[in-house]
């Protein structure tokens, strides 16, 4: 059973910081407690991250996933490469639009469909989790690098 979610938000930082930040998925187990082991194996012809192998768990899911990633300039998309042993398929997309000069509005929509057979609620926590994790996690890892600029 598939599950889809989406959440808006916004974060008082520029677009192209918000991306960037996106773009850097090496740095994604410093804010997103669901990832570890995060590697680029691929980069597009702009040095974006276009295809990443990552070790994901979150509740009673976690698998080690390739990810193709594909990223304009105002979203970053993201969908699994292969099945894993609890998750079938995963990914969602992050669409982003200023918001005065110095913020930006982010939409994210997500999708799980796991292999291993839980109760709906169970699936549908794990994706409000995740939704928190980027939610709290991104605005975090912004903001930081905001002041550090």
């Amino acid at each position: 059973m598939a599950i889809n979610e989406s959440l808006e938000f916004d974060i008082d930082a520029p677009l192209t910081l918000v991306l960037d930040t996106l773009a850097d998925v090496d740095a994604l187990p410093d804010w997103s407690s669901a990832h570890s082991n995060v590697k680029v194996v691929e980069r597009d012809a702009n040095g974006r991250p276009s295809v990443v192998d990552a070790s994901v768990g979150l509740l009673m899911f976690s698998d080690n996933l390739t990810f193709d990633y594909v990223f304009t300039d105002v979203s970053c998309k993201w969908d699994t490469r292969n099945e894993g042993t609890a998750v079938r398929s995963q990914g969602g997309i992050y669409e982003l639009s200023p918001k005065g000069d110095d913020a930006t509005h982010v939409r994210v929509t997500m999708y799980l469909d796991p292999k291993v057979k839980a109760p709906g609620f169970v699936v549908k926590k794990g994706i409000k989790l995740a939704m928190d994790i980027i939610k709290n996690g991104l605005t975090k890892e912004v903001m930081k690098r905001k002041a550090a600029a």
